[in-house]
């Protein structure tokens, strides 16, 4: 599966710059109380003693999972929506960081509350897992916040399992790192940073683990960025607070297309006065398959689902009979791929046939030897109108037995009947995906 390595690196490294702002504010105050020591229990009432002591553990935990909530939350925000404009990501730093405030404080107080009650139960033995259950839950409590902005409740669901992951290893950890150097501020600058860092990273984990459909932009100034589709409608267009936001187009209308998520199945639909492509066909309606390219204005995306869900799309077909003089191979102008094995090719005579994309239904034959696939002059298969396609995207190549393909370093890579290859040894009826055209290997 695709899986978005930048978006994990990019979330890790905001987690441990929020954890890095939390040691800021709140260390001097922790070190000053170290510094001057908690008497308890010596003259006076111990059960009043013994109240304000827990009324002050509670108070401090609900401000600092409060606080936690907020920087963590507003930093991954902003890491997710870092090429963004900035009214969408002010708004939706504002939100996260309201709602932060208030889950980030609840967090907090089940935190202490768990703490407490697991020291108490094992002695005072079980306080590394006390520690590491109660920052689960308050990394659980930004998570709820930045999964809910970004995508509703799934993904909130998505992003709190990912939270409490990174909240639990972080908070396992930090009494090793208070170990090693002796407590202090060392122990805290580096546990809140290590918190931070794998609360950010195991929500971006969780979510691509988690993920059933989403779309990748294949050009423009988000090429490679993924967008998860959790929401019942998630919304394309101009629009500043579009779910997937395509700017800097003016052939793209502030509400131009949705896409529909109905059971394991995804519509796309343009607005009453637009319309979008599907594999280089104008619709207003249709039904997306894995690996279908769907255009809004000069924009593409490349819609994806999980394996499982590839294999309900794909359409069986029968294995053409190569040997009758009869044969007259037909194509499809959507994108499928077989199901059963396919003849060999066993020639030097190749012929890739565009079955979808702006070269539709063109036809490209030639012999044993090297051909490239691009945009660039030269090119022996030259898909000069499809925009999507790098100047020199992919090699074919016989070798005396068999026609092998490789990804020449391709900019939104080479696909071979739904699955990113970056070489493959070629068969009658396979599809090659190259760009936004799908090509169907055939011999001459």
């Amino acid at each position: 599966m695709s899986f978005d390595i930048f978006r994990l690196v990019r979330l890790a490294f905001a987690g441990a710059v929020a954890g890095f702002f939390i040691f800021l504010i709140f260390n001097p105050a922790i070190a000053r109380e170290e510094a001057v020591g908690r008497e308890f229990f010596f003259e006076g009432d111990m059960a009043a003693q013994l109240m304000n002591a827990l009324v002050s553990a509670f108070v401090h935990m609900l401000v600092l999972s409060g606080a936690f909530s907020v920087m963590l939350g507003g930093m991954l925000v902003l890491a997710d929506e870092y090429n963004s404009a900035p009214k969408r990501v002010a708004i939706r730093m504002g939100i996260v960081c309201a709602s932060g405030a208030f889950a980030g404080a609840i967090a907090g107080v089940v935190a202490q509350f768990l703490y407490i009650v697991i020291n108490l139960l094992t002695l005072g033995l079980g306080q590394i897992a006390a520690r590491g259950i109660g920052w689960a839950a308050m990394g659980a409590g930004a998570g709820v916040c930045v999964g809910y902005v970004l995508g509703g409740w799934k993904r909130a669901r998505m992003s709190t399992l990912g939270g409490f992951i990174g909240g639990l290893g972080g908070g396992l950890v930090f009494d090793a790192v208070a170990w090693v150097s002796h407590g202090g501020s060392a122990s805290r600058f580096v546990g809140f940073i290590l918190i931070g860092l794998l609360t950010g990273a195991a929500v971006a984990l969780v979510e691509d683990l988690t993920k059933q459909s989403w779309v990748t932009v294949l050009s423009g100034p988000k090429e490679g960025r993924s967008f998860i589709l959790t929401k019942p409608i998630t919304t394309i267009g101009r629009n500043e607070m579009a779910d997937i936001p395509l700017f800097a187009d003016p052939n793209v209308a502030k509400d131009h297309a949705r896409l529909l998520l109905q059971g394991p199945d995804v519509m796309v639909q343009s607005a009453s006065n637009t319309t979008v492509s599907v594999n280089g066909a104008q619709t207003q309606y249709a039904q997306l398959q894995p690996w279908d390219v769907i255009g809004v204005g000069r924009w593409s995306l490349r819609f994806h689902q999980k394996a499982s869900r590839q294999q309900m799309a794909y359409i069986a077909q029968p294995l053409p009979d190569l040997t009758s003089a009869q044969y007259k191979p037909t194509y499809s102008p959507v994108n499928r791929t077989v199901s059963v094995p396919a003849a060999a090719v066993v020639t030097g005579q190749l012929a890739l046939v565009a079955v979808s994309g702006p070269h539709m239904n063109q036809r490209f034959g030639f012999g044993p030897g090297t051909v490239r696939i691009g945009r660039e002059t030269g090119c022996g298969i030259l898909l000069a109108q499809d925009t999507v396609v790098s100047r020199n995207h992919a090699e074919v190549a016989w070798n005396t037995t068999s026609w092998t393909i490789r990804d020449l370093q391709s900019r939104n890579g080479l696909w071979v009947n739904g699955v990113r290859v970056t070489e493959h040894v070629l068969a009658v009826g396979d599809q090659i995906g190259v760009g936004q055209s799908w090509l169907r290997v055939e011999q001459l």
